[in-house]
């Protein structure tokens, strides 16, 4: 007997997960929250919004809690305190399965590349087309091609992540987060190690949704450099577990 679900149950699953959320939400709010185990200053919480169609930044040092940021997006991870809206979900409270479909409309790159090392890098940016989404094979090759083609991997396509060099691994990965062409991407450091151009060429392609419309981009950090700086709509940088607005 399979242990895959039946799709009746996957159906039921996806209703589900679409009742989360309000259509006038902004894609990312977070609430109050507290960043630290030991904060000194106790009573500073951390607060941000990232309204639709903006690329917002959040710098910090190792020690400042922006690390968990990306993770309490995506409902790896559950903040000591405060709340966490994705498109007005709080996604801490939300149930596994709804929460694991309701994922499909956030793209998400992790601290380094996150990249499966067995498999080549085209492959590797067809895994949610192949097992998040509900696309025909020929569909799934398409839009695979086409990644390939935008992200210029088609020289290193067939290669494995350590057959390639650190820009085009970071390609690849965050070709993968936009593979679902989704409503808000949260990236993780997806700038370190790259020249500035190359920084620029890849937030730039991010930020551009498939019908040319800008979609919704968060930002961990401990720093950017000023080019990439400057692509920013807003600067936050977390200081003693609060957000403070600085100068793109």
């Amino acid at each position: 007997m399979s242990g895959r679900p039946s799709q009746e149950v996957r159906a039921s699953w996806l209703r589900s997960a679409l009742t989360w959320g309000r259509p006038d939400a902004a894609p990312l709010v977070y609430t109050a929250l507290d960043l630290r185990d030991r904060p000194d200053n106790p009573d500073h919480r951390f607060d941000l919004t990232v309204e639709a169609g903006t690329a917002v930044v959040a710098i910090g040092d190792e020690d400042s809690g922006v690390s968990d940021l990306g993770g309490y997006a995506l409902g790896l991870k559950r903040p000591i305190a405060g709340k966490v809206e994705v498109f007005g979900a709080p996604v801490g409270a939300m149930p596994h399965y709804d929460l694991l479909l309701f994922r499909r409309r956030i793209g998400y790159h992790p601290v380094g590349d996150g990249l499966l090392q067995n498999l080549s890098l085209r492959d590797n940016v067809a895994l949610p087309l192949r097992f998040a989404s509900d696309h025909r094979l020929a569909e799934v090759d398409d839009r695979v091609a086409a990644l390939v083609e935008d992200f210029r991997l088609r020289a290193v396509a067939t290669h494995r992540p350590a057959a390639a060099n650190e820009e085009d691994r970071r390609r690849a990965a965050i070709a993968r987060a936009l593979a679902l062409d989704p409503d808000l991407v949260v990236l993780e450091a997806p700038f370190d190690g790259l020249t500035g151009r190359a920084a620029q060429d890849l937030l730039d392609k991010v930020r551009r949704r498939d019908d040319g419309s800008r979609r919704a981009v968060f930002v961990t950090a401990q720093d950017l450099v000023p080019s990439v700086r400057r692509m920013m709509d807003r600067v936050i940088k977390v200081v003693d577990g609060a957000a403070v607005e600085e100068n793109p």
